[in-house]
């Protein structure tokens, strides 16, 4: 046999040795299953069963990852800028009632950045002064291009300008 035949009758042969037999996966009968399931429904009494009026406790780390997009969104529309000591600043402000709620968020997220500040101040021994510089510069560095960022300037002096 000649080579250019040779070829094509092997391919032949080898496809048609792909087909084997069928093999039948229904079964005769539905498969049965047995299952006993017990359900308690309880209902309390709503008159006796007190509302617990002491408000939720949120880690400082929790309520931050909740306010980010709003802080975000302050550090876009240019109202906030990270200082150089770890924390907020409010650049612009907004008046009615938007500014105080720029207020109001900015104000607890310093919060929540000073209480966590201070527990790595205490955590690894040094002054929160030096966890402040630490945070103000890791926090320069995090922010996007043209967000206000407060950076040292001639003669030891501190301006805010947009990072670049």
């Amino acid at each position: 046999m000649e080579k250019r035949t040779l070829i094509p009758a092997m391919a032949v042969l080898t496809l048609a040795g792909c087909a084997g037999p069928t093999v039948n996966l229904a079964t005769s009968e539905p498969i049965k299953v047995d299952i006993a399931m017990r359900l308690d429904v309880y209902q309390h009494n709503r008159e006796t069963a007190k509302p617990s009026t002491a408000p939720e406790i949120v880690s400082p780390e929790t309520a931050r990852r909740n306010r980010m997009a709003e802080i975000q969104e302050f550090k876009n529309q240019r109202l906030v800028g990270e200082g150089r000591d770890g924390l907020l600043s409010i650049r612009t402000e907004s008046p009615g009632e938007y500014g105080d709620y720029v207020r109001k968020t900015v104000a607890a997220e310093n919060r929540d950045r000073m209480t966590l500040m201070k527990a790595q101040s205490d955590k690894e021994k040094v002054s929160l002064a030096e966890i402040q510089t630490r945070q103000g510069e890791l926090w320069r560095q995090r922010s996007f291009r043209d967000e206000w960022i407060e950076v040292a300037g001639p003669d030891d002096t501190w301006v805010w300008q947009a990072k670049e």
